[in-house]
């Protein structure tokens, strides 16, 4: 009897150490990096205490956020506020956002890379070591996104179509994140000086900005009905010219055009519908491609669920887009013929966001890939005034996937040529053409947009587009401008765009 229970108390005590070292095993090792990230994990909270932060540099080595620790206190100093929606914040009071969040275990040294260097580090109970982090941005060209914004509110995105790389990314108005760092209380009466100016600072329009887009959607439109056989480049609408003038009938519901002038209505296929930006042009695009089409181009083009900046664990959320009614599923299904019409130039329940539109543009921009989108470049071991020359992980290089064919993309790329350069475009959106910005040799491909709203309400203000366009050229840059009721997307958008491409160009010239 003695032994049996001698023999059960053996069993239990060996049952019980299998399950303590199992649970240890995966609190240490499968579980560690969520535990490590946890706001209220004691050890978070001392590290960004009184630890210092890892280094935030732009694309040359600029210093943009840095740390100081004062009388053991960690104070973030945020170099540029043209930055502060992206890098967003690091706050012993107000947590982390942007970048500062989604790297943040790496920024105060609880993460590595490199995962069996992580585990040793735990396991030898190694003092934190940040790491730093290398963007894809040169500040030279986001100061200059910002400058050209002024005190509009708006948003400028700017991607590399090749690769995903974010190029510029800024919203205003802006503000300045380095008061409501370091020591707690002054950074509340920080926060509540910013929270009190107009127009939200704190929203990062270029990411959780959504607005109706006008007409810069009938490039989607197009691509869509080109690559799913509804319509071809030389696709006509026998009643179009009459309906220019006298509305389209769609269920009851009379569509109308836009003021045209100076350009009198004719018999128009897609370059010239697309220069003068004809909205029944495209209404009956839309319905030529129909509502079950429309919706799943949509959805390969990213609407209608969330989108990602950065790799999976560490991406910056950006609002998902519309193109209907938002539902469980994403997109609703149309309502009825009108709402589709209406969509497919971009009014109705389409909400966008400057990201969205800018992947648009970069899809068109290679081919019809739509690049993933990153800006982090790199995590480096830490160095405080230049990046060190130690690379611990390279960010990027996720390919794209496929949304239309490379035939469709040409096709819209030679329209969207057309309406920037083409003879009829250029009263529209000929602003948006990088030769009027110091860059000679150039073709540019874009498209405007001049969103209505309310009544009472001035329209959004829009732009996208990419340069170099002209066959044979990898284009360098996609964008998208949105100026908030900024009126038309011609006279205010279009500069921006052209301003913003000529640039990078000019400084990619110049090293």
């Amino acid at each position: 009897m003695i032994a049996t229970n001698v023999r059960r108390l053996g069993l239990y005590l060996l049952l019980g150490f299998a399950v303590m070292s199992g649970g240890l095993a995966y609190w240490q090792v499968i579980d560690a990096p969520q535990l490590a990230a946890r706001e209220d994990n004691p050890q978070v909270i001392a590290a960004r205490r009184s630890q210092p932060r890892g280094t935030i540099f732009d694309a040359r080595g600029a210093v943009l956020a840095s740390t100081t620790v004062t009388d053991g206190v960690s104070r973030r100093t945020y170099a540029d506020p043209a930055f502060s929606h992206l890098i967003g914040y690091a706050s012993l009071r107000f947590g982390t956002t942007g970048i500062e969040g989604a790297f943040d275990d790496l920024l105060i040294g609880r993460a590595d890379p490199n995962p069996i260097r992580d585990l040793v580090g735990q396991i030898l109970a190694r003092r934190p070591e940040p790491k730093d982090l290398t963007l894809t941005i040169d500040r030279r060209l986001q100061d200059f996104a910002a400058a050209q914004l002024g005190s509009s509110v708006g948003a400028v995105v700017a991607i590399d179509p090749a690769t995903g790389a974010i190029l510029a990314s800024t919203s205003t108005p802006t503000f300045d994140a380095t008061p409501i760092s370091g020591d707690p209380e002054p950074a509340g009466a920080a926060m509540d000086a910013i929270r009190a100016q107009p127009n939200n600072p704190l929203v990062a329009r270029d990411r959780q900005g959504r607005y109706t887009p006008g007409s810069i959607m009938k490039i989607f439109t197009a691509a869509a009905a080109l690559d799913a056989g509804a319509t071809t480049p030389k696709t006509t609408f026998p009643d179009q010219p009459k309906q220019e003038t006298q509305g389209f009938v769609v269920d009851g519901f009379t569509i109308t055009e836009h003021d045209l002038s100076p350009v009198q209505p004719a018999l128009w296929d897609l370059s010239p519908a697309l220069q003068v930006s004809s909205n029944i042009y495209f209404a009956h695009v839309g319905l030529e491609l129909g509502a079950e089409r429309f919706l799943d181009y949509a959805r390969r083009f990213g609407f209608c669920s969330p989108l990602a900046i950065g790799p999976a664990g560490r991406e910056l959320q950006v609002l998902p887009s519309y193109v209907t009614a938002s539902s469980d599923d994403g997109c609703a299904p149309f309502s009825d013929q009108v709402e589709l019409a209406s969509a497919s130039f971009g009014q109705a329940r389409v909400d966008v966001t400057p990201v969205q539109m800018a992947l648009v543009a970069a899809t068109i921009a290679d081919g019809g890939t739509m690049p993933h989108p990153f800006v982090v470049r790199d995590v480096r071991t830490h160095s405080d005034a230049a990046p060190s020359t130690s690379i611990l992980e390279t960010e990027g290089g996720e390919g794209g996937r496929g949304v239309v064919s490379s035939r469709t993309a040409a096709a819209v790329r030679k329209a969207m040529i057309d309406a920037v350069e083409g003879q009829l475009g250029a009263l529209y959106a000929g602003q948006g053409a990088v030769k009027l910005y110091g860059v000679t040799g150039v073709t540019t491909a874009g498209k405007t947009g001049t969103a209505q709203r309310g009544e009472g309400q001035q329209p959004h203000s829009w732009f996208i587009g990419f340069a170099p366009a002209q066959d044979g050229a990898t284009p360098a840059i996609a964008i998208a401008v949105l100026i908030e009721g900024g009126g038309s997307g011609a006279a205010n958008a279009a500069p921006i765009g052209g301003a913003v491409m000529a640039e990078w160009l000019k400084l990619k010239a110049g090293g």
